[in-house]
């Protein structure tokens, strides 16, 4: 168009003085490539990126079987070391209401140490309760609530799961294999691990598990003594203790529950420290007893079988 106006050149007439200017003033401020193609210079190609249904798993460095089989016997040495240790435990089982005010609360101390004739014994300390708000919460809750195994997967236990790779992740200063865990089917009184696992890559050790215990309806309400949970999902985790013993010293799980002023949700966390191969005291002192669970549950006493509810292990699967 050579400059010209469009007002103009449909007139006729000549363009006024400021209109000559005002046109290549706003011909000056175009960027340069829109000065230089024409109308129909097609667009550049632009990259497409097709998001697929599932995320791709990079292979593992090793066969995966490998891995599970390193990780199962792990398993086993930490839970025979495990039985050597004593240690402190902190349980806390908290009630959270609306607008992060704080309700109820319970906190229980005790100590597990070895005695002399190679058992361990847990001594409790006082139980601290503040009461609660809304929801319904006595303290044998809170010890229902902590039975679960922490070491629930070892070699004779694998028979019963499948193992299915899903990649690698960082985990804070680790670099970890994640392993979906499922039972391959659910047995008659007993309960079997389901969710994820954190395998460390160096160790091939567990070092953090997400997940419930599931079993058969039939057994939700298995044992003489038993008692509902409102936990079903579980995050433990693992820390390294000694050399290449990695031991569970924290749990957490949260739970939420229907109650006249609406939804109150708990909260359960567990704390092991201190960890020390203790030197057998000479006899349990009054006001001790074997402690019916190597974690806030058996981990050990492992039989070829899952653990089975009313053995050592919480009267109750977890509610689902």
């Amino acid at each position: 168009m050579n400059g010209t106006p469009i007002m103009a050149a449909r007139s006729g007439l000549r363009a006024p003085r400021f209109a000559r200017a005002l046109a290549a003033l706003c011909l000056a401020c175009l960027p340069a490539a829109a000065q230089n193609e024409s109308p129909l210079t097609p667009p550049p190609p632009r990259e497409v990126r097709r998001i697929t249904s599932e995320n791709r798993v990079e292979p593992a460095p090793m066969p995966p079987e490998q891995i599970v089989q390193a990780f199962l016997v792990r398993e086993a040495e930490c839970l025979r070391a495990h039985e050597r240790y004593g240690f402190k435990r902190s349980m806390r089982l908290q009630e959270l209401l609306p607008g992060g005010d704080a309700g109820g609360e319970i906190i229980q101390e005790s100590v597990v140490y070895l005695a002399d004739n190679g058992r361990r014994y847990e001594k409790t300390g006082e139980t601290s309760r503040k009461s609660f708000v809304a929801a319904h919460v006595a303290a044998e809750d809170l010890k229902t609530a902590t039975q679960i195994p922490l070491f629930p997967l070892l070699p004779d236990q694998a028979q019963y799961y499948t193992f299915t790779y899903k990649g690698s992740q960082p985990l804070d200063e680790l670099h970890t294999y994640i392993f979906e865990v499922k039972p391959k089917r659910l047995l008659a009184s007993y309960r079997l691990f389901q969710g994820l696992v954190y395998v460390d890559d160096h160790d091939l050790a567990i070092v953090q598990m997400y997940g419930r215990w599931v079993a058969l309806p039939a057994d939700e309400d298995a044992g003489p003594d038993a008692r509902r949970t409102p936990f079903t999902m579980y995050e433990i985790y693992f820390e390294n203790v000694e050399g290449n013993l990695w031991f569970p010293t924290y749990i957490r799980s949260d739970a939420w529950l229907q109650t006249k002023s609406g939804e109150d949700q708990l909260r359960l966390i567990v704390k092991m420290t201190d960890f020390k191969v203790g030197p057998p005291a000479a006899s349990p002192p009054s006001g001790s007893a074997p402690p019916d669970h190597d974690g806030p549950a058996a981990p050990g006493n492992q039989p070829a079988a899952p653990p089975k509810p009313g053995s050592g292990q919480p009267q109750k699967p977890p509610a689902r």
